[in-house]
């Protein structure tokens, strides 16, 4: 696997599928979509060798996530099920499925929750605690993966790592990236990385559909580090430095034992899709029994490779967790760092999306 560290020069732009009018104001989304460093990537390699087919050069890949340069620690999207004091924003709290279904204030059946969830994931306490937006390094995950409480050092909130910043843009073409429209203009919040902060991207390249010049790892490493370390990321195609080396995030975290029969939490960590938005149907031999889902969010694709004119897909947010039972635990193979979906034909388009790994329940 090759690892990318992916260091913007300027602020960028991550467009999401939500439509907006000329005059609007266009808002960055956050984290970015796998899609977007996929296809940078694909399209340093077009240009260097005119692959008529892009579309299969990536067998896999891993991110973005976010690499801060000082701790040199990895980050990961913050499970949706660790919440913080409203208010104070003090102390980290987490959500659980109890076993004891005796609660004074509510009762499940009295809930509006969906059809199939068991149980709700509930926090007993006397803080009034609120959901926020974050990341989680690779030592917080750890914890959460054990079923143990994650230290407030190992979170960071949304607006540590980035600050929006408003410009103005104007209508271009999305295959020429040039003006169409001298009154197509529209208010931008990019986003810039705050000091110290870079993005990290893994890839697993398909070497069968490349040509023999980058026949096998070191060759397509060796292309990688030649010329200007350079790509375009985003709707505004701004340039960022890269450095790369081999290297397997997977290898970070330590996964845990679980026995079949045995409750899990199953974190999104990438934005993902499903058909008719059902992933409770559950998946590898997990039934799904409850989620906290981080928000919604739309994910948006244009690709003349894939024959896709705008394709647009609701999507849940990185994050995002699930809880299940395991009925097989043979099965669990292809959730650790694996690709949650039941539908998997059919998120081909949105490569990167539905990454998942898995972690105990909470230990009370």
């Amino acid at each position: 696997m090759i690892k990318f560290v992916i260091k913007p020069f300027d602020v960028l732009f991550f467009g999401g599928g939500k439509p907006f009018n000329l005059g609007d104001t266009a808002r960055s989304v956050f984290l970015p979509f796998p899609h977007t460093f996929a296809s940078a990537l694909c399209s340093k390699i077009y240009f260097e060798y005119k692959i008529e087919d892009v579309s299969n050069i990536l067998k896999s890949v891993y991110g973005p996530f976010l690499f801060n340069e000082e701790e040199n620690k990895i980050y990961f999207p913050k499970p949706a099920d660790i919440f913080t004091q409203r208010k104070k924003r003090e102390g980290l709290f987490s959500l659980k499925i109890e076993n004891d279904d005796n609660f004074s204030l509510f009762k499940y059946e009295n809930t509006n929750k969906p059809d199939g969830f068991e149980k709700l994931p509930v926090y007993q306490g006397e803080k009034d605690i609120d959901s926020f937006e974050g990341f989680i390094s690779k030592d917080g995950l750890q914890d959460w993966v054990n079923g143990k409480e994650v230290k407030e050092k190992e979170i960071k909130n949304f607006f540590d790592v980035f600050e929006y910043e408003r410009r103005v843009g104007i209508k271009q073409s999305v295959e020429t990236h040039t003006v169409v429209g001298e009154d197509g203009l529209y208010r931008i919040d990019f986003l810039r990385l705050k000091k110290n902060w870079s993005f990290v991207f893994c890839v697993e390249f398909n070497y069968e559909s490349l040509n023999k010049d980058l026949e096998d790892e070191n060759k397509v490493l060796e292309f990688f580090r030649r010329g200007n370390k350079v790509l375009k990321l985003g709707g505004e195609m701004k340039v960022a430095y890269y450095d790369v080396e081999v290297d397997d995030l997977r290898n970070l975290i330590k996964r845990p034992d679980i026995n079949e029969g045995e409750i899990i939490k199953i974190l999104f960590l990438t934005h993902s899709t499903f058909n008719k938005n059902d992933f409770l149907s559950g998946c590898n031999g997990v039934k799904v029994i409850s989620a906290v889902i981080s928000r919604y969010l739309n994910l948006a694709i244009k690709s003349k490779g894939l024959n896709l004119g705008k394709f647009t897909k609701r999507g849940v947010r990185a994050g995002s967790v699930i809880y299940g039972e395991v009925k097989n635990g043979n099965s669990l193979n292809d959730l650790w760092f694996g690709f949650f979906c039941p539908y998997r034909k059919d998120n081909k388009t949105f490569i990167g999306a539905n990454l998942v790994v898995y972690g105990k329940s909470w230990k009370s």
